[in-house]
């Protein structure tokens, strides 16, 4: 490989040395710190990066294998930067295909992109390009991102694509960049604009060189001084362009670069031919031959040769002015074979992408009717089920409905069955129930006992607590005698104030028990949360089956006569006297 060719790509390499390592949040192991410290180190420090690498090698059995792949970058940079261009691609491909990581994976393609375009593989270094590129959507870290703009900027000039050039350099210039990268990308772009002889303005170099110089970047400067010596001398302007070259050419030197220092003794000899100082042209061609690089076809030994040529030609040597001519033709030949070929690896580059493109497409589009077709067979699920929802639907509303109307029914039936106030059996109910038992009861020869009590003065709590309270009260003396109610048994309201039970299976003293613990039950409702304190009572009367028989009337109206016997009995006993003279007395509470 041709040095000058080489150094020619050695900017785009040193641009991929300083993208920063991913970031590894608080170093806290040797290896950690040494991996940081040497990939800062590479691009600055050549002796400093060499022992870093040293000290990992030693340190690798220590190393997790996310350090590991980070090792083997730098080794493939390490690699690149002695000239093992061959070994640098394998491992940087190794590393492309293997890594996980984003970052690393868009730099190794960097690194083979760079190498390859070194060793003028065009067409791999294009592919790895491209495979970097597709990765920047994913690469959050903005300075490594914008190093592989730069490295596509710088690239694809090469390659005379300048329109991609230019539209890299942009990118970079749009988003911020540090100071040393908006010198980069400024260069670039300028480049990229006279390589599409796009007008651009002596203030935009002018500006670029300071931005380069404030940087300490004096390749990028004088590259930048070389592009507006063309600016001047393509206005007529020769020896200005001369007088800025000469001034600089002392720095230039100094760089060791040999592609700048071939171009600016170049172009210094093809300004000093044309401002007819053929001496200093030729002195300026020699140099361009001596320190411009052992290739043949690069511009500056183009130019180079044909001053020689012409100024041999005045001089009407045609010896040497024939040998010149050859050398010119042979390097200039050169020269556009490599251009030649640099725009056919482009365009091989591009027809291999668009039918990567087209085979995903097609692929694509292959995967697009296969998931439309496992969609029809989805929704045609999707239907079934819905269509056994659907019925499952109308069956539970079906049900539902039937159920809304059997509850309805046995609501409205116990609306029909049940008193409004209380809740317990209404008289019809009552007695249509009380009278199924005594008849099953009078065919088993079982015992039934009866019960007949009335509220003592409603009247007073309705004046004490009003009908809403009084009807609490109502509701109050329900609950309390239903608890000593069977289930077997019938409890209702008769009317008003007056309330019956038919017991299953007791007899006369079961059910007196029955009418006492009713009547404790009734002294105990509290109706001080009503507002008064009453005492709540009633008057009992009880029979049984045993005298008054199993018919219905008659056990309820004997029920009802012990009721009035022994209200009488209970005033006799409270005024005798009353009883004796046949008096009024007053009526029980």
């Amino acid at each position: 490989m041709a040095k000058g060719m080489m150094r020619r790509f050695a900017l785009a390499a040193m641009l991929a040395a300083v993208t920063p390592m991913p970031a590894i949040a608080a170093p806290a192991t040797e290896v950690e710190q040494l991996l940081l410290h040497a990939d800062r180190a590479r691009g600055t420090d050549p002796n400093a990066f060499a022992a870093d690498m040293h000290r990992l090698e030693r340190l690798q059995h220590t190393a997790t294998p996310a350090q590991q792949r980070q090792l083997q970058l730098l080794r493939a940079y390490q690699q690149a930067l002695t000239g093992q261009y061959d070994k640098a691609i394998r491992d940087a491909r190794a590393l492309y295909a293997e890594a996980p990581e984003a970052a690393l994976k868009f730099r190794a393609a960097l690194l083979v992109a760079n190498s390859a375009a070194i060793t003028r593989d065009s067409t791999l270094g294009l592919r790895y390009l491209e495979g970097a590129l597709a990765l920047q959507d994913r690469i959050d870290d903005r300075d490594v991102r914008q190093a592989g703009f730069a490295v596509a900027a710088i690239l694809y000039n090469q390659y005379g694509q300048f329109t991609l050039g230019r539209h890299y350099a942009e990118l970079i210039l749009a988003q911020a960049p540090s100071p040393r990268n908006r010198c980069i990308a400024q260069h670039l772009r300028i480049e990229a604009m006279l390589g599409l002889k796009a007008p651009v303005r002596s203030e935009e170099f002018l500006t670029a060189i300071a931005n380069c110089n404030a940087q300490q970047e004096p390749i990028a400067s004088n590259l930048l001084r070389g592009y507006l010596a063309r600016h001047l001398a393509s206005q007529g302007q020769t020896v200005k362009a001369i007088d800025l070259l000469e001034a600089h050419l002392p720095e230039v030197e100094a760089t060791g670069y040999p592609r700048l220092i071939g171009e600016v003794h170049g172009l210094l000899a093809e300004y000093n031919l044309s401002a007819g100082r053929i001496a200093a042209a030729e002195a300026h061609a020699r140099q361009a031959l001596a320190k411009g690089g052992n290739g043949t076809y690069t511009l500056p030994l183009v130019t180079a040769h044909k001053v020689l040529y012409a100024s041999a030609l005045r001089r009407g040597d045609l010896a040497t002015a024939l040998d010149e001519y050859r050398q010119y033709a042979d390097t200039d030949k050169a020269r556009l074979d490599d251009v030649k070929a640099r725009e056919f690896a482009f365009q091989v580059s591009r027809h291999e992408l668009q039918q990567k493109n087209q085979a995903i497409a097609l692929l694509s589009q292959q995967n697009e009717v296969l998931r439309l077709q496992q969609e029809v067979e989805k929704r045609n699920a999707q239907n079934s089920r819905l269509l056994l929802a659907l019925l499952a639907v109308v069956l539970a509303s079906v049900g539902f409905w039937v159920y809304r109307v059997k509850r309805a029914h046995s609501a409205l039936r116990r609306l029909a069955h049940a008193d409004a106030v209380t809740g317990i059996s209404n008289r019809g109910h009552f007695r249509q129930h009380a009278m199924a038992m005594l008849a099953q009861c009078q065919a088993r020869g079982e015992p039934v006992g009866a019960i007949v009590f009335d509220l003592d003065d409603l009247k007073a709590i309705n004046d004490h607590l009003g009908h809403t309270g009084g009807d609490h009260v109502l509701q109050q003396v329900a609950k309390a005698c239903l608890t000593h109610c069977r289930p077997s048994d019938c409890f209702g309201r008769l009317g008003g104030t007056e309330f019956g039970m038919i017991l299953l299976g007791r007899d006369l003293a079961a059910t007196r028990l029955v009418a006492e613990q009713c009547h404790e039950s009734l002294a105990a409702i509290d109706t001080t949360a009503l507002g008064a304190h009453l005492t709540v009572s009633a008057s009992f009367g009880c029979t049984s089956s045993a005298e008054s028989g199993y018919d219905f009337e008659r056990i309820l109206a004997q029920a009802d006569h012990a009721r009035d016997r022994r209200e009488r009995d209970d005033l006799a006993a409270l005024y005798p006297e009353a009883i004796a003279s046949r008096q009024d007395v007053p009526a029980p509470m």
